[in-house]
């Protein structure tokens, strides 16, 4: 009988344990589906972050009252022609090209014999595009020689200050080149193909390259140091990376990582800056951030806890790298309901820190901080609290919850730094919208060659992308600067004149 207990017992606890494995295997199974659902749907799926109808929209007042008004029916039914759609009048800033078209002057006699007059004109449009066209610019420079032979030296007139000098460019080619590369995401090699195909002019990709890196060097670099020290004066500054894959590295293969680092500022105006890294680590920050005090904004990557701990920087959170970790276990096939619950749950909340921003997005400073101060500190207190009452159940589900709530509880410190000050952002969706085109032109050129090409790469885009932030047209603006930027180098001019915000264009 002893014998029989015993192996009882042991059974039992063999049992318990084959359970605990089956239920700790299906807490792995169900965790690797939510993250295969998750790349999937990264790879393949929409970026949007809107969920079903039925979820809390991101301006949802989830607090508030819903009255449905029944419309009693009534015998009386009218009927209303459809409007149609007006068409968009052409903009203003484009040229306009007057074609008249009249009558014969044999019509413009009535059939009285008197002469008939003009009392209206009727004037529709039509949009036309005058293609693209190659010319060739022949600069003619001129020598002079003493008749006489007197030995007097000869004498040759100078050339205007070249973009590139000593290469067949001009400053207009140079940013037709730049725009369709980092604005259109048209790879260099399509673009050399298509010169050649319509215009018969044969280029080669490396010309291009080359040009492309020489022009940052020479005259772009200058710029946007410029820009830099201006922007580190800023007192805040949104951070955020993307990859980069470079082909011709140190010490790495080709198909190793490396990283664009970027930061964008809006104080007085706005500027964007890019910088290339081979790697992530916390000195390219610290190098980034060199001599900055103020706040800075990111998402949760720890690369820059070392900036954040130096006296005089604050680091502020992302409400939307937040809302995100939930938004996406509700999108999330594999998760469960007590997980979609919960996510459900602080998306609703979160929602309404995002309507205050809408209505306040147009106030002054002041008033901003008066309104969040009000209400929206109210409102992370709740999530506080939500987060405080829930933490230890979401642990329990483990999987992307369990994530989801450890990201929240390990920002949510900085998360409401924000409320200090009106001229801080809820996140820092700024900044990402600015890596936006490079997500978008990786998909096209697909990497860098060399790490010349890649610090080339993010120059041209700071500067794009500046000139964008700052109402202009990429084209026109570098058109602007790189036929100026060499004579002002050349006569010791102080470049700041030629900083997007300080430029008119026609």
């Amino acid at each position: 009988m002893k014998e029989s207990a015993v192996t009882t017992e042991a059974l039992l606890e063999i049992m318990n344990n084959q359970l605990e494995t089956i239920d700790k295997q299906g807490k792995q199974i169900a965790d690797l589906q939510q993250r295969l659902d998750y790349m999937l749907r990264q790879k393949f799926a929409s970026s949007s972050e809107k969920i079903a109808s039925n979820q809390p929209s991101l301006f949802e007042d989830t607090t508030s009252d819903i009255e449905i008004v029944e419309e009693k029916e009534t015998e009386n039914i009218t009927y209303t022609r459809k409007k149609r759609g007006s068409r968009t009048s052409p903009p203003e800033s484009l040229p306009h090209v007057r074609v008249e078209h009249d009558i014969s002057e044999e019509d413009k006699v009535c059939s009285c014999g008197c002469g008939m007059k003009r009392i209206k004109e009727i004037v529709s449009h039509q949009y036309d595009i005058i293609p693209a066209s190659f010319r060739v610019i022949d600069n003619v420079r001129f020598v002079y020689a003493c008749l006489d032979k007197c030995g007097e030296a000869v004498k040759t007139s100078s050339l205007t200050p070249q973009v590139l000098p000593r290469h067949q460019v001009t400053a207009s080619f140079l940013a037709t080149i730049a725009v369709q590369k980092f604005e259109d995401a048209l790879p260099l090699e399509r673009q050399v193909k298509i010169y050649k195909k319509r215009f018969g002019v044969n280029f080669t990709t490396t010309t291009f390259s080359n040009w492309m890196i020489k022009t940052s060097e020479l005259r772009l670099k200058p710029l946007i140091d410029k820009l830099s020290t201006i922007q580190t004066q800023s007192g805040y500054i949104q951070a955020d990376e993307t990859t980069l894959q470079v082909l011709n590295e140190k010490d790495k293969t080709a198909k190793s990582k490396s990283y664009i680092w970027l930061k964008a500022s809006q104080d007085k105006h706005p500027i964007v800056i890019m910088h290339y890294s081979a790697n992530r680590s916390a000195a390219t920050a610290e190098f980034l951030f060199d001599g900055f005090t103020g706040y800075i904004q990111t998402d949760g990557y720890p690369g820059y806890n070392s900036v954040a701990n130096k006296e005089g920087v604050t680091q502020l959170g992302c409400w939307a790298h937040v809302r995100r970790k939930f938004t996406d276990i509700i999108k999330s096939g594999a998760s469960d309901e007590v997980s979609k619950k919960y996510a459900q749950e602080l998306v609703g909340i979160v929602a309404q820190l995002y309507k205050i921003e809408k209505e306040i997005k147009d106030d002054p400073p002041d008033t901003k901080k008066s309104k969040r101060e009000k209400d929206s500190a109210l409102i992370i207190e709740t999530i506080k609290e939500w987060h405080e009452s829930n933490f230890l159940k979401a642990q329990s589900l483990g999987g992307a919850i369990a994530r989801a709530f450890i990201y929240l509880n390990n920002q949510l410190p900085k998360l409401s730094i924000y409320l200090e000050d009106g001229r801080l952002s809820i996140d820092n969706n700024r900044a990402e919208n600015h890596v936006r085109p490079i997500a978008v032109g990786r998909k096209n050129w697909l990497f860098a060659t060399s790490t010349r090409g890649a610090t080339a790469l993010c120059n041209w885009y700071s500067v794009i992308e500046t000139a964008k932030a700052n109402g202009l047209d990429p084209y026109a603006y570098l058109c602007h600067a790189l036929t100026l930027l060499p004579i002002y180098q050349h006569e010791g001019k102080n470049i700041e004149d030629l900083l997007p915000w300080n430029v008119e264009l026609k």
